[in-house]
């Protein structure tokens, strides 16, 4: 033990004999400049070199191999963290079916092919996560409800929604927000993603609606122009009579939540299809909820617009404003017809309205509160987009 500690003093010994010398044989330093007694950098080396030898050196391997350890641990979690974000742009066209007081059966998923109507949709994503992307689309879709599509011999429930002779259309135009969850991760970038991915989506969403109907049929066979129901006030509701409902929004609220798959087709191309189910914070969408208006508003609803009268209780009509056909307004047995009674008239304009006897009256259901929804069912495609993505700057 005591032959290396001597072997190291005779080092240091003899080591800084030799930086004595040398610094005897320089030229002092002129002032401002640090000195000519002060030990340089590559003197301070030479020691550390001469007095630790192999062990300096391999203390500064480590520590170098350290810091490019740390380097690239940085940069190859900066590359898989920005690899699987990109962006994606497409468009999905569709089916929209209306379920709600005008659908032909009181329960839910009651509709009818022939009132299905057209979707049609853009869209914009963002990959969050490997699971999660976050979309924003624009839509527009319309929808139909009749009650001419009720079969007035299947129930009582359907006789009633026949005779009621309501209808409706409405177009409208959605912003929506949403997040999407896919069943299977995309970790390694859009060009490894699964060739099948089912996926589940909810956001919210806000929509323009403007729900109208046919004026009443003056010439059989032929149909009437399209109005809008809201500003009539069908309900009763701008008579300013107690008990009737408020004027509701055109721009609502919805939740639109639904599932669906997407298959690769091409490295940057996706189809899919999905069924979303909608939401809404409305009982209006087809201008149908409470109830008719109360009996002493019809005389503010005519001085406001005759035609809200008109389009309030439509049992009385002989022709179905949406086809133009005439109605079978029978008995529930089919066997007699039914009679029909004036509910408002104005003797100066020879303005009369008529409604069924014993169906409608003043104040009773019009509808039912439960809250209208839509079901759209669309096909989608979908093209990927890198996102340029600058290398990291070293110092």
């Amino acid at each position: 033990m005591r032959k290396p500690i001597l072997n190291y003093i005779f080092i240091v010994i003899l080591t800084l004999a030799t930086v004595a010398a040398q610094g005897q044989g320089r030229k002092p330093s002129k002032p401002g400049k640090g000195g000519g007694s002060k030990t340089t950098k590559q003197q301070k080396k030479t020691i550390i070199d001469r007095v630790f030898g192999d062990a300096g050196k391999r203390a500064k391997r480590a520590e170098m191999k350290a810091k490019n350890k740390q380097i690239t641990q940085f940069t190859v979690k900066t590359d898989f963290s920005k690899s699987r974000r990109y962006v994606m742009f497409g468009g999905a066209v569709g089916a929209a079916n209306y379920f709600g007081d005008l659908a032909p059966r009181f329960r839910r998923g009651s509709s009818d092919l022939d009132l299905t109507r057209s979707s049609f949709s853009g869209f914009v994503t963002y990959r969050v996560h490997p699971y999660i992307t976050l979309s924003g689309s624009l839509g527009w879709y319309r929808i139909r409800g009749d009650d001419g599509s009720a079969d007035p011999a299947e129930s009582a429930d359907a006789w009633g929604r026949y005779t009621r002779g309501l209808s409706f259309r409405n177009d409208i135009k959605e912003f929506a927000l949403t997040g999407i969850f896919d069943l299977f991760p995309t970790d390694k970038g859009y060009l490894r993603r699964n060739f099948l991915n089912p996926y589940a989506f909810i956001g919210i969403a806000a929509f323009h609606h403007n729900p109208k109907a046919r004026k009443p049929v003056v010439e059989p066979g032929k149909q009437e122009a399209f109005v809008d129901l809201q500003p009539l006030g069908t309900e009763g509701q701008f008579s300013g009579i107690p008990g009737s409902p408020r004027a509701y929004s055109r721009i609502q609220l919805a939740v639109p939540f639904g599932i669906g798959v997407r298959y690769r087709i091409h490295d940057k191309l996706d189809v899919g299809l999905n069924i979303g189910y909608r939401f809404l914070f409305t009982d209006y969408i087809d201008d149908v909820s409470s109830q008719y208006p109360r009996n002493e508003a019809y005389d503010a609803m005519y001085a406001k617009n005759p035609l809200s009268v008109l389009m309030s209780n439509r049992s009385g009509e002989e022709f179905a404003a949406a086809t133009g056909e005439r109605r079978r307004l029978r008995t529930l047995d089919g066997r007699q017809s039914l009679e029909k009674e004036v509910f408002y008239s104005n003797e100066a304009d020879a303005f009369t309205a008529t409604r069924i006897v014993g169906n409608e009256f003043g104040g009773a259901p019009r509808g039912n509160k439960r809250r209208d929804y839509v079901i759209n069912t669309c096909a989608t495609l979908t093209y990927m987009y890198d996102i340029k993505q600058k290398p990291p700057r070293f110092r």
